[in-house]
């Protein structure tokens, strides 16, 4: 029978580590809040190095990597020698609630069926409290008091320049050479605790390899990207005593890993300690939704599945040896919980074996492990790590260069937004003025803001009648239709109001996703260029018109 064993390693990064995760704004780099088993994975393959023809090592190779006889699992940061894993997707928090003494009462909403029955009180079967994820992501299941931890992260601003002109600028067809970007970092000093889980017939076998790896790996590794750019995520390695299960310690209740047989009748939890990869048996496809079925597929019948807490996040990666990106899946996410029941005795070594299997694919890159738990309990209090739980204040202003910057990034996309805007109005416009007229509108839009948005409002609707464009003007704006019931001086004049030009360029979301030093500050630099950016959208419009006109006369001389 093969013998399984885990073997934990501690990580203490030297330096800042950058591990990519997908999503976020194409200008950043957000960050994994762990160290991926792959990046352990990726250090022992650089290590062994391409075998080529040599056949000892071609073996040697498949069984440390592509065999599925070791299996490297992430590392999740780690708290007194403990290793945490990802918070149960169900614990969720009352919203309003400050944590008491650095403790939160979390809320368990695997332990509520949500369905309404005749003489059941509404707080039975779904809290009646407004909730909220936990802030930390992070739990110390298996500790007699379970901990909340998160790890420090830190963002750096990058001003990538041309060489010659030393700073960003744009070419006339709009291709940029330099870019403003940030990157998300873990910090330097913080530790994270992994596993790899080895697999083998013999004692001996097993300690062959473990010794193996130790050799391979060393006393020090590299984690994430941007290595010449003050990151490399240089991280101290320690290794452990091997044991025989992911998770060390008893725990407690409503966050107890299962230590015995289970009874009929008895229900349990399966956690997602990790993310998971599943394929649909019948269309041979990459499906989250075939994950129940997988699960009920272990236990034989032996267990029915009552109710899934579960979330779904994309899983990528990069292969530096080929310097490609590795397909995106959509996978279920680390932290899903599902609530079974069983129909007969589970002997608890079924329930080993299914842990130390895992479920899905890549595996070997420590995608799948799963930990199974007792019975959730309605309410659970939780400790919050004291480093996690306070926030040094930021004193002072940050430096004109910060300000500077945030402040081009959302001019830059405010521009971009206008440019959509323009698109979308335009596009239904009818009865188009003439380009004479359109001329003369846009006269006074290339002069100062203030006086432009007066001129425009005194020529459309309060200037004296010696002011007031003519009849035969005013009914060519009142006859151009740019949304099928609103017409071209109306929309003009709506447009001079800045609040309501923000509020159609949705400033508030362009403050939030843009913003550096804070979304307050984002916005304030918005609204005071608020008069400016109405004159832009103003004159963007009128010069969309002009260009169709154009366009129309062309294909009518043709």
């Amino acid at each position: 029978m093969t013998g399984c064993r885990y073997f934990p390693y501690t990580l203490t990064l030297k330096s800042p580590a950058v591990i990519t995760a997908l999503g976020g704004d194409p200008n950043s780099s957000s960050t994994l809040a762990y160290i991926p088993g792959a990046a352990v994975r990726g250090a022992v393959a650089k290590a062994l190095g391409d075998p080529g023809a040599d056949t000892a090592g071609q073996k040697e190779f498949q069984e440390l990597i592509f065999g599925g006889k070791v299996r490297y699992l992430n590392a999740y940061p780690s708290l007194d020698g403990l290793r945490s894993l990802p918070v149960p997707l169900s614990l969720r928090r009352k919203k309003n609630d400050a944590p008491a003494d650095r403790r939160v009462y979390a809320v368990d909403l695997a332990a509520f069926d949500g369905r309404p029955a005749p003489g059941k009180e509404p707080n039975e079967c779904w809290p009646e409290e407004q909730l909220a994820p936990l802030k930390q992501g992070f739990l110390t299941i298996g500790a007699a008091q379970p901990v909340l931890l998160q790890p420090k992260m830190n963002a750096r601003i990058h001003h990538q320049r041309d060489r010659e002109k030393g700073r960003a600028w744009k070419d006339r067809v709009g291709t940029t050479h330099g870019a403003i970007f940030a990157f998300e970092s873990l910090d330097a000093g913080q530790s994270f605790q992994g596993l790899i889980q080895v697999r083998g017939g013999t004692d001996k076998e097993l300690e062959r390899t473990v010794r193996l790896l130790k050799a391979l790996l060393g006393d020090t590794i590299l984690v994430g990207r941007s290595r010449r750019a003050g990151y490399g995520g240089m991280a101290a390695l320690q290794w452990g005593e091997g044991r025989t299960r992911e998770v060390d310690g008893v725990g407690r209740d409503g966050l107890r890993p299962v230590g015995a047989d289970i009874p009929r009748g008895i229900r349990f939890r399966l956690l997602l300690t990790s993310a998971c990869i599943a394929r649909n048996a019948n269309t041979g496809q990459i499906d989250p939704a075939a994950l129940p079925d997988l699960i009920k597929g272990r236990f034989c019948g032996r267990a029915k599945l009552l109710r899934t807490r579960w979330s779904f996040t994309p899983i990528g990666g990069f292969n530096r040896k080929w310097r490609l990106e590795l397909p995106q899946t959509l996978a279920v996410s680390a932290g899903s919980v599902f609530l079974l029941e069983a129909n007969q005795d589970i002997p608890v070594g079924q329930l080993y074996a299914v842990e130390n299997e895992g479920l899905g694919e890549r595996r070997e890159e420590g995608y799948g492990r799963v930990l199974f738990l007792d019975a959730p309990l309605p309410s659970i209090s939780l400790q919050e790590h004291e480093e996690a739980a306070s926030f040094p204040a930021v004193d002072g202003q940050p430096p004109p260069l910060v300000s500077d910057i945030e402040k081009r990034i959302v001019w830059g996309r405010i521009a971009r937004k206008i440019e959509e805007k323009v698109a979308a109005i335009t596009l239904s416009a009818r009865n188009l003025p003439a380009n004479s007229l359109i001329g003369r509108l846009r006269t006074p839009l290339r002069g100062n803001p203030e006086e432009a948005i007066g001129t425009l409002k005194r020529w459309l609707r309060d200037g004296s009648e010696t002011e007031c464009l003519k009849k035969p003007a005013m009914d060519q704006l009142e006859s151009c239709r740019m949304d099928g019931h609103q017409n071209l001086a109306d929309w003009m004049l709506k447009a001079t109001e800045p609040d309501r030009v923000l509020s159609w360029l949705d400033a508030d979301v362009l403050a939030q996703r843009g913003h550096i030093v804070s979304e307050q500050s984002a916005k304030q630099s918005l609204e005071k260029r608020s008069v400016e950016i109405s004159v832009k959208l103003i004159d963007a419009v009128l010069a969309a018109l002009a260009v169709r006109n154009k366009t129309e006369e062309a294909g009518d001389e043709c």
